[in-house]
């Protein structure tokens, strides 16, 4: 296997709607999966929560990573597990118990099941600042989706709303800011199966 990167723009993913406002699904693995029949190892998506008060569908068996890019987020598992998300913390979550939150948010999610697993966190660089971004464990795909400014990624240009994919990942990233704003990403290193 060689590591294979690509970059994915916004005319390439899929925005629907619900009842809270809209999903965009950046990714889904295996490529001919389909998140609404619940066939997939892993998701990644983008939402726009429109109502104060939003109640998750509920996934058996799907573990789930939340950022929030704006706004302010209250989120309650189940009846005592509250958890306050400000732009770019992370939560983990078991997608089958019951989830209500509070706030009018932009969001990142990752979604795993089927035996893949992962993790979901952030890179933020101010102008000429970098970061390495490593390989652990057996993660074999990494997604950075560039949510403020624009990332040199492993030498390629990725602008905001953008999502730079490596599959059968085995070396370092390196992501570079070279503008002047800083930039601002969402990172889901994945292990598929």
């Amino acid at each position: 296997m060689s590591e294979k990167m690509s970059v994915k723009k916004a005319e390439e993913f899929s925005t629907s709607n619900w009842s809270g406002g809209t999903t965009t699904q950046l990714y889904i693995y295996p490529e001919d999966g389909n998140y609404a029949e619940r066939n997939f190892q892993a998701r990644i998506s983008s939402a726009t929560v429109d109502v104060v008060k939003s109640e998750f569908t509920s996934l058996p068996n799907v573990k789930r990573y939340l950022m929030i890019f704006e706004g302010h987020l209250d989120l309650i598992h189940g009846v005592n597990t509250r958890v306050e998300l400000e732009p770019y913390q992370v939560d983990e979550f078991d997608g089958g118990i019951p989830t209500v939150s509070y706030g009018k948010v932009v969001d990142f999610n990752l979604m795993l099941k089927d035996g893949a697993d992962g993790v979901m966190e952030t890179a933020q660089l101010k102008t000429a600042q970098q970061a390495v971004i490593e390989r652990e464990k057996d993660y074999n795909l990494l997604c950075i989706y560039v949510k403020e400014g624009s990332m040199k990624i492993a030498n390629q240009e990725v602008s905001a709303g953008e999502l730079a994919v490596i599959e059968d990942w085995e070396h370092p990233v390196e992501l570079k800011n070279e503008a002047e704003a800083t930039a601002k990403a969402g990172i889901c290193k994945v292990k598929t199966v």
